[in-house]
């Protein structure tokens, strides 16, 4: 069995796992989410995390907000843990598919798999639309 968590600064994983649960439902009842709001340190999710991780080898993937930022930079050292990953740009593309496959068990490769796929979702589209596009739709 793995644990999925969303880590973010402020509700950005709590409004994250509510959307995701508008689109697969129960499916994503186990997940779980961090978030930290003022006055307070991610070092105390980390120890927390830590502690756990200590006590069981059960696989933990973190989704943080963003590459950088003090509760990605924190939780990024459990990474001194093998059956944690710690991955940096949340967004509904990749929480959904990690929420759709995490309880399989997933490799580095395959996690890698699914944070290039979200990439692939990530565009800009201005302008007039045409008529070929259009018609796609």
């Amino acid at each position: 069995m793995s644990r999925l968590i969303f880590a973010s600064h402020g509700k950005l994983s709590v409004g994250m796992l509510d959307s995701v649960k508008m689109i697969v439902g129960d499916l994503a009842n186990d997940v779980e989410s961090i978030s930290l709001n003022p006055g307070q340190s991610p070092n105390d999710f980390y120890l927390k995390l830590k502690a756990e991780a200590e006590k069981s080898d059960e696989k933990i993937i973190i989704l943080c907000d963003v590459l950088g930022g003090s509760v990605h930079t924190t939780l990024s050292q459990l990474r001194q843990f093998d059956h944690i990953m710690i991955l940096s740009g949340m967004n509904m593309g990749l929480a959904l598919d990690l929420v759709m496959k995490y309880k399989n068990d997933l490799s580095l490769d395959q996690v890698q798999k699914l944070v290039d796929h979200s990439k692939e979702g990530i565009c800009v589209i201005q302008g007039e639309s045409s008529e070929e596009n259009d018609e796609d739709f």
